[in-house]
């Protein structure tokens, strides 16, 4: 998915934010040393900014912080322990 059809996707009050980290999160996926936070979802995908790498904020432009799963790629990733869910609140960014 691409930013404008992540935008289109997107509740009428997301704005896409210059850094990582500033907006609300549903909860966070953390695993392999990264931290992504999940904004909502569709019917279909899982829709997240890519927040962290080895524990550092990711400097990366929205084009490619902003990201969308198949539900169904998250739920095998999660069950076979590449990414684990986390609450927001235990889930702090930089």
């Amino acid at each position: 998915m691409h930013l404008e059809e992540f935008k289109k996707e997107a509740p009428v009050d997301f704005s896409v934010c210059d850094r990582p980290g500033q907006d609300c999160y549903k909860y966070c996926l953390r695993g392999k040393g990264c931290t992504l936070g999940v904004l909502f979802e569709t019917s279909t995908c899982v829709c997240f900014e890519w927040l962290e790498e080895n524990g550092q904020a990711v400097e990366y432009r929205p084009e490619i912080r902003y990201k969308a799963w198949s539900k169904r790629k998250v739920a095998e990733l999660v069950a076979s322990g590449w990414w684990e869910p986390t609450p927001t609140d235990e889930a702090q960014v930089a």
